[in-house]
């Protein structure tokens, strides 16, 4: 299976790349738990381990690596601006932007903002109205960095009961991840239409023997993936054995896992990794850190999902210790080489992930315009 990782080949140009890549979630590097035993302690409490505003995802880190978690769930600013964008369709521009920015500064300052006391703000500065027409596709800068999905504010705060994973055979796993899909579609179909996107909804393969895509060819044996997106068919393949084999039947990290995938079809939907192909094109001694900006934007966006569903999924205090744990199991491995940098470390992608978690606002995603510190 192709790695973006590893640049375009061809045996013309160098750069020449005749299939766009699979969006390839790696396995963890160990388990970040043993499968139905204790969650490890919780050595954190009161201010979050993150910034406020901090990427694809990886398997746990090695055994001794810190957990990190609260004792109850973070506060989180969640906004109800996804559920009003759905009833207001027809009204002006500017009398949405308006209705954008009330909602935005009576949450403001009824909760504050999420992570209060962190010096480290990554939220870009906001349009003047809110995009309803893309840029440019041929400026693929623009497209990454000033896309008019970030001005679309928060997802809807919709109902999605987790699905019981019992013993996350292929049958369960497959109704699990069809439940979400349908939150998934649910969610952020408003976001990329309202951004003047057209929106189609991706497929999915939940698969325990080997299969073929337009990226590549993928086996549960071979051990490299827990889940990959693939532009080219718009479809997400789930791994059964490699997911219940580091996780058990955990449901939250079924849940981030495919929320970071679908936030890659998000990616898709709205020019933004093709226009991630062209800068690698254009930039090829960049691409390990233009990889992991767009690797910690999918996760950021499926910390985003989860925190829209929160109050019906439901996230509570057990599952937001886990998803503390496996955020930060993820990603790049710790003192790996750095020409294999393509994910974003375990850091960094708990601090992405959370970010579009507390937040609930599609601006906190734009990694692109993030400091390289933060997308490290």
């Amino acid at each position: 299976m192709s790695d973006p990782a590893q640049g375009p080949q061809g045996p013309a140009d160098p750069r020449y790349r005749p299939l766009p890549p699979a969006a390839v979630l790696p396995p963890p590097h160990a388990p970040a738990w043993q499968p139905g035993g204790p969650l490890p302690p919780q050595p954190y409490a009161g201010q979050p381990p993150y910034p406020a505003y901090p990427g694809p995802l990886r398997p746990p880190g090695p055994p001794g690596a810190p957990s990190w978690g609260w004792p109850t769930p973070p506060p989180r600013r969640r906004s109800r601006l996804g559920a009003l964008l759905l009833g207001l369709v027809g009204i002006g521009a500017a009398g949405l932007f308006l209705l954008i920015l009330i909602g935005a500064a009576t949450e403001q300052g009824a909760t504050g903002r999420a992570g209060a006391g962190s010096s480290v703000d990554h939220s870009p500065a906001r349009a003047e109205q809110p995009g309803t027409t893309p840029v440019d596709p041929s400026n693929a800068q623009r497209v990454v960095a000033d896309n008019t999905l970030y001005v679309q504010g928060g997802l809807p705060n919709g109902t999605c009961p987790a699905r019981d994973l019992g013993d996350a055979s292929r049958t369960r796993q497959t109704a699990f991840y069809e439940s979400l899909m349908t939150c998934l579609n649910d969610e952020w179909r408003p976001a990329v239409e309202g951004a003047g996107y057209s929106y189609r909804e991706p497929g999915l393969v939940v698969f325990d023997s080997p299969v073929d895509t337009p990226c590549g060819n993928a086996s549960p044996e071979d051990g490299r993936t827990l889940a990959f997106y693939c532009p080219g068919d718009s479809v997400m393949y789930a791994d059964v054995p490699q997911m219940r084999r580091f996780f058990d039947n955990i449901d939250v990290a079924y849940a981030i896992v495919i929320g970071h995938e679908f936030g890659h079809h998000v990616q898709q939907e709205t020019g933004m990794l093709q226009a991630y192909d062209d800068l690698i094109y254009d930039n090829f001694g960049d691409r390990l850190e233009l990889s992991r900006r767009v690797e910690l934007q999918a996760s950021c966006m499926g910390g985003l999902f989860l925190g829209a569903v929160a109050d019906t999924f439901p996230m509570d205090g057990t599952r937001v210790r886990e998803l503390q744990q496996v955020a930060g199991s993820f990603g790049d491995e710790p003192g790996g080489p750095t020409s294999k940098r393509d994910h974003g470390s375990g850091a960094s992608n708990r601090q992405w992930i959370f970010a579009g978690y507390d937040v609930n606002d599609t601006a906190a995603c734009n990694t692109f315009t993030a400091s390289p510190d933060n997308v490290d």
